[in-house]
């Protein structure tokens, strides 16, 4: 395996941006070897792209896999074209695995390509398998904020983050069709089922976001649309996505192909 931290230069975001990457050269035997699959692995509100090779064993479960992973770094934008600031989904749904695609070799195809995420990151993830779901096999969050419109609800007298929260989506707070999870999982859910990318979402039963999980997912029971729910005790914390994303590679990724 290599592992590499740097720089990369975003046009959508008119600057350079930092991006983790893993690169399995050394795959296993009877693992598909090039192009390799890949998962775009993103961060939450408090981290960069460093932390998820901090805080696990990231590597050690891509290298079973043979898998590349992508981890870039949108600082607290919430995956979202700002209203006040740059073009974060833009930037990590398009523009970079386009760059990634060039740069390592590594596959563009749907059937290849998977996004996960914590806490932001898994409401960026499914935001982005939601809205291109032709480009992704599976889209994963774990203690995701996958209910919006409730965390500003829950929010709405921290004053720092509503602060935050008008460079996000305006001064006037509105959580747009396309930034709403349950609107999109609506959308994808009349598509044919080939069409729409599974969806692996966990949540640990003592997290500050278990409650917006269990709305997500009772709103998702209404849809026919393939999606997993996976609870166990645990909190908002780095052994919990741990466990997250390992469990969602074997879903993703049950045997070496």
């Amino acid at each position: 395996m290599a592992v590499f931290r740097g720089d990369i230069r975003s046009t959508a975001l008119g600057m350079d941006t930092g991006l983790a990457v893993i690169l399995p050269y050394d795959r296993p035997a009877g693992v598909q070897q090039t192009p390799c699959k890949v998962l775009y692995l993103l961060h939450g509100l408090g981290d960069n792209c460093a932390a998820w090779c901090r805080y696990t064993a990231i590597e050690r479960y891509a290298r079973d896999k043979g898998l590349a992973v992508i981890m870039p770094e949108v600082q607290r934008s919430f995956y979202h074209d700002m209203v006040h600031g740059p073009d974060y989904f833009t930037y990590v749904s398009e523009e970079l695995p386009a760059l990634c695609g060039a740069m390592f070799g590594i596959s563009t195809r749907r059937e290849d390509t998977y996004i996960a995420g914590l806490s932001m990151g898994g409401y960026g993830a499914l935001k982005c398998g939601l809205t291109h779901p032709g480009r992704y096999a599976g889209c994963a969050s774990f203690s995701g904020a996958v209910d919006l419109v409730g965390v500003m609800a829950e929010h709405s007298e921290n004053e720092a983050l509503s602060e935050e929260f008008k460079a996000v989506l305006g001064t006037g707070l509105q959580i747009r069709d396309g930034d709403n999870l349950m609107v999109l999982a609506e959308a994808v859910s009349r598509l044919p089922r080939a069409q729409q990318p599974a969806v692996y979402i966990t949540c640990g039963t003592e997290d500050f976001l278990y409650e917006g999980n269990q709305r997500f997912k009772a709103h998702l029971e209404t849809l026919p649309l393939d999606f997993t729910f996976v609870e166990w005790p645990g909190e908002h914390e780095w052994g919990f996505w741990d466990v997250s994303v390992a469990k969602a590679l074997e879903f993703f990724l049950p045997e070496p192909v």
